[in-house]
């Protein structure tokens, strides 16, 4: 025993220790020791360990560092790791000097040090690895820390540092700076090499102007922030940048050699200036929240922004934001279009705008079609001005989008707009979204239809569309030139999605209107589940064909993968279809048929086969054999009086 080099010791729970172990004492050849998971009421026998080089402890209740951690001499790594509990652990006066070989300190989750705490690491000329919690003072102070660290993660007046950063970033700082006093020489040094920097409160102008190799910024509580843009790129080595709940907040970047906080003096000074383009050449993430009074992401007018490498970006409660920058001579506009040829970001692939009430447009007409090329997901939420999304020949450009969502836009008239330049319309053999998997369109009190067009539309990879709270959309494609609510069924105007899986629509949109077109039976060949609750005005899910000959045959089965079939709230449904043919739904396991009291027929005139069923209305001993006769028969119940099963259909 007494050979033993390395112990580790894990507890299931703080009680799981109550007291350390005496007889580690007798391992004089100890050299590593690591506690997890204890409770350790003492550790005072430590100072036996003298060949003890690391001591790791983590998750463990310790109310005190005990001071004879300083006579372990050999000590090359310290850790204590406190994630669980409130209660902080303190440090002794005089500890963290003595052990003059100490490579590593990592100390988490302990009472906030200060500076004479601090000063003891002077004594440690070998440090190049450290992790601590200091108190707001000590980053006005001048200290003689080692210039030798290469691996640091500082947490000061309270700032907090997240397990994920710390697993991605070697230099991390994050500070809540509540004071415009000049910063202290060492914090300065250390955020001139720091990759990650967190700076909360007023001061943060006196962090941004010592940042020189920041990859991940995050700022919030900000009065105002002038962020130079030397060479045209603020940051070469950027990239996320992520800025939150600053109330007061107009603008981030400048390109001014002064920006003064008066505005009317920063317009007079426009004149020294050059509008150049903007660069961020790494910024992938970019993140924009809470900013009551944000208007551009520029101060100054500029040719435009460049974001080479950018793949999210997030805005989200900006009211006041406009665009990325003002216009000339400072201009009054009210077209704020977000997007034009001017701001440039090929790689974006996900895109969230939420609550920028400023906004007039997602982007100009005069994008390029593959401006959008690569973007996958596409979510717009609560934009107050928007009244289109954006044009057809946009819209063509969009190849990889797999998810878009459309909420709560008052104004919002249509989705896909009409397109100014003439002959731009989509065209027939280009399918619009040819990836798109999955379509929201939620709170649209405006919204008349998807898109207005002449010609057929693909929507061949669809698998799931939501249509709820839209009260005026009476048709999914408005034909140019047609009237009233109805659409013609020939094949040139109809949607074709092959592999739409779930179908939801409710409040008065209609789905006798969209059976033309988003519902037509031969394009619906994966469909496995069919929704339809709360629309007042419908009397059937598939409508009578208009053109003679083109009614569903024998030998074309009626959603021929169905497997789920809900009906809810309908009070005017009469029947789900009328035809005059014999229908086979080979796979609908379960039928739930609720609150739909003028259903009289599943189909009207004709029978329909469902082999697979297993239960209706979620009763698993009702032996359903013909769906038809089933509901007719709950139908004469209903009339005559009689009393109700569980499988009603009222």
């Amino acid at each position: 025993m007494s050979e033993l080099s390395v112990i580790s010791l894990s507890g299931y729970d703080q009680e799981s220790i109550l007291a350390f172990p005496s007889s580690i004492q007798r391992l004089s050849n100890l050299r590593t020791l690591c506690l997890n998971n204890l409770r350790l009421n003492e550790m005072t026998i430590t100072r036996e360990l003298v060949s003890l080089e690391i001591l790791s402890i983590r998750d463990s209740y310790l109310e005190e560092l005990p001071v004879e951690v300083g006579n372990l001499v050999n000590l090359i790594m310290l850790e204590y790791w406190n994630t669980r509990y409130r209660k902080r652990m303190r440090i002794s006066p005089g500890v963290l000097s003595r052990p003059v070989r100490l490579e590593e300190l990592h100390v988490v989750g302990v009472e906030q040090c200060s500076y004479s705490t601090l000063r003891e690491l002077e004594s440690l000329p070998r440090l190049t690895a450290l992790s601590f919690t200091y108190s707001r003072d000590v980053i006005y102070s001048n200290l003689g820390l080692s210039s030798k660290l290469t691996r640091y993660a500082l947490a000061v007046g309270g700032g907090n540092i997240e397990d994920t950063i710390m697993a991605t970033y070697n230099k991390i700082i994050a500070l809540k700076v509540s004071e415009s006093t000049p910063l202290g020489d060492w914090i300065r040094l250390l955020l001139r090499n720091s990759e990650f920097v967190s700076s909360r409160a007023k001061g943060s102008k006196n962090v941004l102007a010592e940042l020189k190799n920041v990859k991940d910024l995050r700022l919030a509580y900000c009065d105002s922030l002038d962020i130079h843009c030397q060479n045209n790129i603020p940051f070469p080595q950027l990239e996320r940048l992520k800025v939150s709940e600053s109330d007061h907040l107009r603008h981030l970047f400048c390109l001014s050699l002064v920006c003064p906080d008066d505005e009317e003096e920063g317009i007079s000074r426009r004149t020294h200036m050059r509008p150049d383009v903007i660069k961020f050449p790494n910024l992938y993430r970019l993140e924009l929240g809470n900013l009551g009074c944000f208007t551009h992401f520029c101060r100054d007018t500029v040719k435009g922004v460049e974001f080479s490498l950018l793949r999210e970006m997030q805005f989200g409660a900006l009211p006041e934001f406009q665009n990325f920058w003002p216009t000339d001579n400072n201009a009054i506009t009210y077209s704020n279009t977000l997007f034009n040829e001017k701001v440039s970001c090929p790689n974006l692939e996900v895109l969230f705008i939420s609550s920028a009430d400023s906004i007039t447009a997602l982007c100009s007409h005069q994008l390029p079609t593959a401006y959008f090329n690569k973007l996958e997901t596409l979510k717009v939420d609560s934009c107050e001005k928007l009244r289109n999304l954006m044009s057809p020949s946009v819209a063509r450009g969009l190849l990889n989008l797999r998810i878009q969502g459309i909420n709560q836009c008052q104004l919002m008239e249509e989705v896909i707009g009409e397109e100014e330049r003439e002959g731009e319309e989509i065209m027939c053999n280009e399918p619009l979204f040819p990836r798109l998997e999955d379509l929201n369109l939620y709170n649209l009190p405006k919204l008349g239809h998807f898109i207005l067009t002449k010609h057929a539309l693909e929507f061949p990879s669809l698998k799931e569309l939501d249509i709820s709270s839209c009260p005026k959309m009476k048709t999914f494609i408005q034909q140019e030139g047609s009237i009233g609510n109805s659409l013609s069924t020939s094949s040139k105007e109809t949607v074709s999605t092959l592999n739409l899986e779930s179908a939801k629509n409710d409040d008065e949109l209609k789905v006798v209107d969209l059976n033309k077109a988003m519902f037509n039976s031969k394009s619906l060949l994966n469909l496995r589940k069919l929704k339809i609750e709360y629309c007042p005005l419908m009397e059937e899910v598939i409508t009578e064909e208009e053109q003679q000959g083109e009614e569903i045959m024998t030998n074309e089965p009626l959603f021929p993968r169905l497997e789920e079939l809900i009906l809810y709230k309908l009070p005017n449904m009469g029947h789900f279809f009328l035809t005059k043919h014999a229908l086979g739904v080979s796979f609908l396991r379960a039928v739930k048929i609720r609150k739909c009291p003028e259903m009289k027929m599943f189909v009207q005139q004709g029978y329909v086969s469902t082999p697979s069923l297993e239960n209706v209305n979620s009763d698993d001993e009702v032996k359903v054999d013909d769906v038809n006769e089933w509901i007719h028969r709950r139908f004469i119940s209903k009339e005559e009086g009689g009393s109700e099963s569980e499988a009603s259909i009222e």
